[in-house]
């Protein structure tokens, strides 16, 4: 499978690398304008990865096909490519395919960032049928899950912050694509996480106070779950990484990465 993986590094001074990895909709770009740069600028040699179908990775059939252990592994090539033990951050449907990959393959760190809790998605489901299900119910008749953030409003509600200047909020949304429709159902019913396959592991699970998708509840399920340490920040919505305040969430990771990883 040919991947796109970015990378952004300046004087390497951390021992483990960094690996982004997207959730829906998303691809590598999300990471570009904050996260990578800021954790480069910390010494760390940063990677973010374009799951198939996605960014400029490659497409062997049509998107809502995808199944979510394909994107697994992908991160499992993503890894291997990489030299040294990586950081595996993944937001929304990446954290969920951070905890699947998991299962399998054991890994020293992990953030877990306004991820999908490994009981499933759900809840977050319910959320967006309750506010859109006319768009939802087209998302479902169609088998295509980028109905419900075609529209750059509704888009802005779901994924960011008021404060977030609509313009760039925009900017952010034409970059969108569609979605796996039976990744999802995966998320939902099929293929969930298997906590008590996972080995202990230092785990920080961190998200935002005002997210539309994934509640402080689903996030303090996850910790628990885990063990793991938990963040919930204030003034933050679901994409932590281009949102506003997204410096908060970078060095609250940072943080913990200085404590927990490079004590």
């Amino acid at each position: 499978m040919k991947l796109e993986i970015t990378r952004n590094h300046q004087e390497i001074t951390q021992e483990h690398p960094i690996l982004f990895v997207h959730g829906m909709w998303h691809a590598a770009w999300c990471w570009a304008p904050n996260f990578m740069p800021y954790f480069a600028q910390k010494g760390y040699d940063t990677y973010a990865i374009s799951l198939r179908n996605h960014g400029k990775s490659q497409h062997l059939k049509p998107t809502w096909r995808v199944r979510i252990n394909e994107y697994v592994e992908d991160v499992r090539q993503a890894v291997e490519s990489i030299e040294g033990d990586p950081i595996l951050i993944g937001h929304s449907m990446g954290g969920f395919i951070v905890q699947k990959y998991l299962e399998k393959h054991p890994s020293s760190n992990v953030v877990l960032l306004a991820s999908v809790p490994p009981y499933g998605i759900l809840g977050p489901t319910l959320k967006v049928l309750s506010k859109y299900p006319f768009t939802f119910l087209k998302a479902n008749l169609t088998l295509n899950l980028c109905h419900i953030i075609a529209n750059p409003a509704s888009a802005k509600k779901l994924l960011f912050s008021e404060s977030l200047p609509t313009d760039m909020a925009n900017s952010y949304q034409q970059k969108m694509e569609n979605e796996a429709y039976i990744g999802y159902l995966d998320m939902m019913l099929f293929n969930l996480v298997k906590v008590k396959k996972i080995l202990p592991t230092k785990m920080l699970v961190l998200g935002a106070e005002n997210d539309q998708v994934i509640t402080p509840k689903d996030l303090q399920k996850t910790a628990n779950s885990y063990r793991a340490d938990l963040q919930i920040l204030p003034n933050l919505a679901h994409d932590l990484m281009l949102d506003t305040n997204w410096e908060m969430a970078a060095r609250e990771i940072y943080k913990w990465l200085d404590k927990s990883v490079n004590p």
